[in-house]
């Protein structure tokens, strides 16, 4: 079907050359030469594109797309003028005026204004299949031949990236190719992590894990910017696609100026990969230095209530004496307050922490809560919902403050969760820790035949605490989740295509650690 532009000039017939060359290329044009017709003429029939004059006689184009962005918001509105006076334009743009031509409107660049607002994104969903069908065969191949260490890094900022770009596209084939793309690339990396994941916990010369990640990425810019903190932001259980969401917010107030990846520590769940990122430490180590702090899974009490003391003790051990305000964001009336104390936190203290939990939150909650079922059911929908709460957020909030006070900022996160489909039985004691995604415990057994599992049954080879001595750890790879034989299939029921976290999946273990500068 032919695009319908509606052009409103009282010197139409001097356009004669512009309108021809239009509808030469497949384009419906009407055509009016007062105000008060065109505004019959949208009221008759549908409308795709109005090219307004600027000066006509009996009400400009600036009161006319005004008057009708009031009935038709989402009419896109080009303005054509002689003047080229900056205030016109900026008050056009104001009234959200798509694009702005001075005459003498040359065929071509109409053209390219009417295609770029009507059929711009159509072009753009083609261009980008064609270029995923392209990237595919190359993809799929470093896939196959296995990845190094370097080119994992890229694969997943590729397959991120097709994911983002191909969700605007309305080709559920090639979506189905990603996918299985994604989960050719998760069973390489599930193999990849767990082979060398051993040596990596116990080498100088490993690629950064969470207890390198504030030593290498954060502390040395601590005092690096005259008379303001060093601000980090984390965001408990955000993905790299997450981020790229966020990034997006964010660039009207930062751009990147650095985006490392890293990996999360086994087990990618909050209590372990959070305490050792603020600890510099693994979490062995932590239970060792800090027995009064650390709690095991089958302990009561919070797993995550000092990480304050373990960023100090870490900035002890890095000889940095300097003052920290540290914030934790778990309930509204808390978000409120930060908001209310952040201008203090960040004169008194010269290295200021701010945790966020919400993105971790609703992952764990999504099982209970038929409305975020529906919210997030997959990973665009995910990335929406992420969108949404970020918009509305105390850390967007906080995050657009923040240029008030500070020239540069960090974000990072502690581990990634992902979307699980396949279930494998597991058996275990009564102390057998219930998470979907690893488990802690004794005689823990599995088909041995099942690909989906790395067990790890020397704990203390991988840094890890043992609740009893015979304890042992089982990681589910890929999308699989582990659930034990009592109520085999209501639990599967239950949590199959829900999020969770804990094992070895691309999404789970590499994440983001990010430096962003204040735009001027």
């Amino acid at each position: 079907m032919r695009s319908r532009v509606l052009w409103i000039d009282d010197e139409i017939e001097h356009l004669e050359p512009q309108i021809l060359h239009l509808s030469s290329k497949g384009f419906e044009v009407l055509t009016s030469r007062h105000p008060t017709e065109a505004m019959e003429l949208l009221r008759q029939q549908p409308i795709d594109l109005l090219i307004v004059d600027e000066h006509m006689v009996g009400m400009d184009g600036i009161s006319l797309a005004r008057q009708v962005k009031r009935i038709y918001p989402h009419l896109p509105i080009v303005m054509v003028t002689k003047d080229e006076d900056e205030k016109l334009m900026e008050e056009a743009v104001g009234t959200e005026i798509s694009d702005y031509l001075i005459k003498p409107v040359k065929p071509q660049q109409l053209l390219s204004t009417c295609k770029r607002l009507l059929i711009g994104e159509s072009l753009q969903q083609r261009q980008a299949s064609m270029d995923y069908q392209r990237e595919f065969r190359r993809l799929s191949t470093q896939i196959a031949f296995g990845p190094t260490l370097e080119e994992w890094w890229q694969v997943y900022r590729d397959l991120v990236h097709w994911d983002i770009t191909l969700e605007k596209t309305d080709t559920p084939e090639l979506r189905d190719i990603l996918e299985g793309q994604k989960a050719e690339a998760n069973l390489m990396f599930g193999r990849f992590f767990s082979d060398n994941y051993m040596e990596w916990v116990n080498s100088s010369q490993r690629p950064p894990l969470s207890p390198d990640v504030l030593a290498k990425f954060f502390l040395p810019h601590v005092g690096e910017r005259k008379n303001e903190p060093a601000v980090l932001l984390l965001i408990d259980g955000m993905r790299y696609d997450q981020w790229k969401v966020l990034e997006a917010l964010c660039a009207p107030y930062y751009h990147t100026l650095e985006e490392q990846l890293f990996f999360s520590i086994l087990p990618t769940a909050t209590q372990y990969a959070r305490n050792s990122l603020f600890s510099g430490l693994f979490p062995l180590e932590i239970a060792q230095r800090f027995p009064r702090y650390w709690a095991d899974d089958d302990e009561e009490g919070g797993k995550n209530l000092f990480e304050e003391e373990f960023f100090k003790d870490l900035l002890h051990r890095h000889k940095m004496p300097v003052k920290v305000g540290y914030v934790k964001v778990l309930r509204p009336e808390e978000g409120k307050a930060l908001v209310q104390q952040l201008p203090q936190l960040l004169r008194q203290n010269e290295i200021v922490l701010l945790i966020f939990n919400f993105l971790d939150l609703m992952a764990h909650t999504r099982v209970q809560m038929n409305v975020l079922k529906e919210l997030a059911a997959n990973d665009i929908a995910l990335r929406a919902t992420t969108r949404a709460w970020l918009e509305t957020s105390t850390f967007y909030q906080v995050l657009r403050m923040l240029p008030q006070y500070v020239s540069q900022v960090f974000i990072t996160t502690d581990h990634g969760f992902v979307q699980v489909r396949r279930p494998v039985r597991v058996l275990g004691d009564r102390e057998t820790t219930t998470n979907l995604r690893y488990k802690q415990g004794r005689n823990l057994s599995y088909d041995k035949s099942e690909k989906g599992v790395f067990h790890i049954r020397k704990p203390e080879e991988a840094k890890l605490p043992r609740a009893t001595a015979s304890s042992t750890y089982l990681f589910a790879l890929e999308d699989h989740f582990l659930v034990y034989p009592t109520n085999y299939n209501e639990y599967v029921r239950l949590y199959r295509d829900s999020y969770q976290h804990g094992g070895v999946s691309l999404e789970e273990i590499i994440v983001p650690f990010v430096r962003l500068e204040v735009r001027k």
